[in-house]
């Protein structure tokens, strides 16, 4: 079992590392060429759907509701590829994956109904440019944050048979000012079937996240096909998972995400059911 503990630390380390490498997602860096040919439009879209993957993936680990009060609380880590045509980008450049660590808690209420909450940082800018002589300050500094809540409810919960829930949730990007480049939300509705027997639950899900995206109108540089727009980008996404019970009240998940963003995810959480 310890060997199964540190593989389980090992694993999620290997996700959490990843989320120390800086993003762009700003617009200063693009070229007159590139705004001619349309590359606002195309980073637009690519940071939506980037964005609803990372939240919309990692949200259950199984669709066995909590009893009123019960709880669980922990770290979940998410790996998002990013697909070589949005790798060519000026805000995804050189990245192949981008990897994110939530703290994620849910809590059991009356009626048949859980509440969920999410919080994770982005540091923004870029490792490269911390070695600039001067350095840019604004590509060194802050950072994006995203908080977001949701509720579940299980259609059906008895006992010895697969469980169904059903799970909306809403997140919410705030930025420092040096890196706004506009507001950023997702909706995501979800549903999800899972069995368990002892030590171990199987879960798959599905849904749709629908993230939102209002670009500023006083970009670094003017952009009048985006600046002052509302842009919205729909990705479906597909999971399939599977919990273990690691010691008592302290279990491991880990899944695979299929969308237009292919992601996975791992977790380890404290839990009472």
């Amino acid at each position: 079992m310890p060997k199964l503990i540190v593989t389980i630390l090992f694993l999620s380390s290997l996700i959490f590392a990843p989320g120390a490498q800086a993003q762009y997602f700003k617009f200063d860096n693009l070229t007159p060429a590139d705004i001619t040919i349309g590359i606002p439009r195309q980073e637009v879209k690519a940071i939506l759907g980037f964005f609803g993957s990372l939240v919309g993936s990692g949200l259950y680990h199984t669709a066995d509701l909590h009893k009123v009060g019960g709880f669980d609380v922990g770290i979940r880590g998410v790996v998002t590829s990013v697909p070589d045509d949005i790798g060519i980008l000026p805000a995804f450049i050189d990245e192949d994956r981008v990897g994110l660590a939530f703290l994620h808690a849910s809590l059991g209420l009356p009626g048949n109904f859980e509440l969920l909450g999410r919080f994770f940082y982005l540091p923004l800018g870029s490792n490269r440019d911390l070695n600039v002589s001067p350095q840019r300050a604004s590509d060194s500094r802050g950072g994006l944050t995203l908080i977001g809540g949701g509720l579940k409810y299980g259609l059906l919960q008895l006992p010895g048979i697969p469980k169904i829930t059903i799970i909306g949730a809403y997140h919410a990007l705030m930025t420092p000012d040096e890196f706004d480049f506009g507001t950023v939300s997702t909706f995501s509705f979800k549903g999800v079937i899972s069995h368990s027997v002892p030590l171990l639950t199987l879960y798959v899900g599905a849904g749709i996240d629908i993230t939102s995206l209002k670009v500023n109108d006083n970009l670094p540089i003017s952009i009048p096909e985006v600046e002052g727009q509302r842009f919205t980008e729909n990705d479906v996404q597909y999971t399939v998972g599977a919990k273990v019970q690691v010691l008592p009240f302290v279990f491991a998940n880990g899944s695979v995400n299929f969308g237009d963003f292919n992601s996975f995810d791992l977790g380890l959480a404290l839990g009472l059911r």
